[in-house]
């Protein structure tokens, strides 16, 4: 049937094999006549094809799976074939294929409905090559059930939600496809879809680029993630990418959480305010072959109970290379281990990375007088010494000055540790003993995750908005002699199953959280301490009774011949930590 120019007003219900050809989509439209179906509905096992014309004006919206006022309403087993053609301007959704229904469509437009671009449902498939699906109302695409969906060569742009929504056990693929500037995600995937992206683009989306829920499988390969909040959050179930470029997106790159696991090789991940990676949760990450370069914060962060793992990864130019939970491995090194001593300034080593890279396991890093810019990640027994008056300060205030992740015993003397999200962060198993340090002016002082532990004597710990030491998970520290001052939070916060041995020290002038404030079920024992002027208690519990609204304190604690005088709120909270004094 082939139709002239002009617009044919009314409602189309085939089931027979047919081909319907108008004279162009500028020239020949059909527009709907009646409120409440489609403007073109195919059903039982019709064989049709269309093309060269518009469809619009779907009246009514959407009723139910079976009546919709979508432009094309495809069901039972039918298969319809469309070829340079509009489908605008409908009340309900542009394309609605259900059942066993297949649909095929080259040089389509499917713009402007009040619902999504394209719904499929049920067994139903559907392929789009040379799309465009674009300013739709609620999203681009929407597909459940066990339907299929290909688009090659498209374009899903500017819809008002989600570029792309695939739920339950859906499958979808795309080829040299863009998805760029929805107002939602680009691409979310849940339940038990699986997404597949080759060659494509995600792009420029206010929210994630792509989001992976509950037993989702995303696998990508050559793909670029580009201009997101964040390119990736992996919330649950698998995400696989291989030669991809995750690159300039506002905050992480690859945000993985819940018990996701994902897997990274040979792809670039690169400038972003946050992390390259980070992990959290009991997500499990493996990066093979990878380059992280350009984030303020850490190049890869893990603060997953599962440790990052991988190898043969290059980390350049972020805050710092690695934080938390970490195998140390995984970052390739800037130069060879070689030598058990050396002296910076030294004009092999251009930064400090290098030269403590530099230094074989259990070596000595020796600094001349002067501030040096930091940032460093320590994975090794070493001994850092200040040599005069030294000064280590971040590149970021988005990452600590120092990490130290699992491997790392680092013994620091002298120095002066400022300008970092926190002084010193230690992450796993490592260990940190400072001497006559001073740790002043980061967002916090000195925080510890994981097993991490540290020991300090006669260090002075000041001025730090977000609190002087955080101790959480199953943490140890044991301070003596140290001052720890005028930070604005509290002096001391003690959480998770930490310990916290602290003797001869004085906690003085602490924020509204007061000196020390315990949390859940840490190990505390205070000895001949001073807590002084703070503006909360000297010590109290986190919870409502006492301070904020914390969880409680149930663990444990010893202590004797403490001093509390001047504390705004008072000595401790509850009373009957009095016994702590003197």
């Amino acid at each position: 049937m082939v139709l002239p120019r002009g617009t044919w007003t009314e409602n189309l219900r085939i089931e027979k094999a047919l081909v319907v050809r108008g004279q162009g989509p500028e020239a020949t439209v059909i527009q709907a006549e009646r409120a409440g179906p489609p403007v073109l509905w195919v059903g039982r096992d019709a064989q049709v094809t269309v093309e060269g014309l518009t469809i619009k004006g779907g009246r009514g919206g959407h009723i139910s799976p079976e009546l919709s006022s979508a432009g094309v309403f495809l069901a039972d087993q039918a298969v319809l074939n469309l070829r340079q053609v509009k489908i605008i301007q409908n009340a309900a959704s542009g394309v609605f294929v259900s059942g066993e229904a297949s649909l095929s469509a080259e040089e389509v437009e499917i713009a402007q409905n009040m619902r999504y671009g394209v719904e499929l449902m049920a067994q139903a498939r559907a392929r789009f090559e040379k799309a465009k699906i674009l300013q739709n109302s609620m999203g681009g695409v929407w597909l459940s059930s066990a339907s299929v969906l290909e688009l090659e060569n498209s374009v899903v742009t500017e819809n008002s939600g989600l570029g792309l929504w695939a739920r339950d056990g859906a499958k979808v693929r795309l080829w040299a496809t863009e998805v760029r500037a929805n107002q939602g995600p680009g691409i979310r995937g849940q339940d038990g879809a699986e997404v597949m992206l080759l060659g494509s683009q995600v792009l420029r989306h206010p929210e994630v680029g792509v989001e992976i829920l509950g037993k989702a499988v995303l696998r990508a390969y050559g793909t670029i993630f580009q201009g997101n909040w964040h390119g990736l959050e992996i919330k649950g179930g698998v995400a696989e990418l291989q030669g991809c470029s995750i690159v300039s997106n506002r905050w992480d790159g690859l945000d993985a959480r819940g018990s996701s696991s994902v897997f990274l090789e040979r792809t670039e991940i690169s400038g972003g305010q946050g992390s390259g990676v980070a992990s959290s949760q009991t997500a499990k990450v493996v990066l093979i072959r990878c380059v992280i370069q350009g984030f303020l914060a850490a190049g890869v962060s893990g603060f997953s109970t599962v440790p990052v793992t991988g190898e043969e990864n290059e980390l350049g130019g972020n805050g710092v290379a690695l934080l938390g939970n970490v195998e140390p491995k995984l970052r390739k090194k800037k130069v060879p281990q070689a030598l058990a001593f050396l002296s910076f300034p030294d004009p092999d080593y251009p930064d400090l990375q290098s030269a403590v890279d530099a230094i074989l396991p259990g070596g000595v890093l020796e600094l001349q007088p002067g501030t040096y810019a930091a940032g460093v990640t320590v994975d090794k027994p070493l001994e850092i010494r200040a040599k005069g008056e030294v000064i280590l300060r971040g590149i970021s205030s988005t990452a600590p000055v120092l990490s130290g992740v699992a491997g790392a015993d680092l013994r620091l003397f002298g120095l002066r540790i400022t300008g970092g999200s926190e002084g010193i962060a230690l992450g796993a198993d490592a260990v940190a003993r400072l001497s006559n340090c001073a740790v002043f002016e980061n967002a916090a002082g000195i925080k510890l995750w994981q097993n991490a532990r540290l020991f300090a004597e006669g260090v002075d710990i000041y001025r730090h908005p977000q609190g002087g030491i955080w101790l959480w998970d199953e943490t140890k520290a044991e301070l003596s002699a140290v001052a720890v001052h005028d930070n604005e939070m509290c002096g001391i916060g003690v959480g998770g199953r930490s310990f916290l041995r602290l003797e001869r020290s004085s906690i003085t002038e602490n924020g509204w959280l007061g000196g020390v404030l315990l949390r859940e079920a840490g190990h505390v024992e205070l000895w001949d301490n001073v807590f002084s002027g703070n503006k909360g208690y000297g010590l109290a519990v986190g919870s409502p009774g006492c301070v904020g609204s914390g969880p409680g304190f149930w663990g444990k604690i010893l202590g004797g011949r403490n001093e509390f005088s001047g504390n705004y709120k008072g000595a401790v909270c509850p009373r009957d930590l009095i016994f702590l004094g003197r």
